[in-house]
């Protein structure tokens, strides 16, 4: 089970640094991405060579030591954790059903406070649950194109020695 998550989670970095890559070389959002254990999928007007030697370069890059690569502002695990502080946040401040109006100014201040704590804590979240910028062995194997709709999504197959 460790093996199959570390998996998930070496991909899951890759997946990151790939993206931050084309982003790097001029990709233009819409982009995102998704981790399973034989690799990524991209989801992007792209084509399949760029997204390639993005992931070539990402994969050299990760290997060189630039971890920050794999810690990504747009992650799922970030927004999910500022979905979750602002849940809390609001629940704890609007909970009681009198005097909500006069509440909201101070709602509104621990929703900023939540979105500038948001982006700290999902990182280290990232760097310590959901991505792994250990590339050991990692290797592309190859880029496919496998939907071509409104999204173009490339599979990008991992492999590991």
């Amino acid at each position: 089970m460790r093996s199959l998550l570390n998996d998930i989670r070496r991909n899951h970095a890759l997946e990151h640094a790939t993206v931050a890559v084309l982003l790097e070389r001029g990709a233009r959002p819409p982009l995102g991405g998704y981790s399973t254990r034989s690799g990524f999928l991209v989801f992007g007007r792209l084509e399949a060579q760029l997204i390639k030697e993005s992931a070539l370069d990402a994969l050299a890059r990760l290997n060189a030591g630039q971890e920050e690569l794999a810690v990504s502002p747009f992650c799922g695990t970030t927004i999910v954790t500022r979905a979750v502080l602002s849940g809390l946040i609001t629940s704890l401040i609007m909970g009681r059903k009198d005097g909500r109006i006069r509440r909201i100014p101070l709602l509104a201040v621990g929703l900023v406070g939540a979105a500038l704590v948001s982006r700290p804590i999902g990182d280290a979240l990232q760097r310590l649950y959901t991505t792994l910028s250990e590339p050991v062995g990692q290797h592309i194997v190859d880029v496919r194109r496998v939907w071509a709709g409104p999204f173009t999504i490339h599979r990008v197959r991992v492999s590991f020695e």
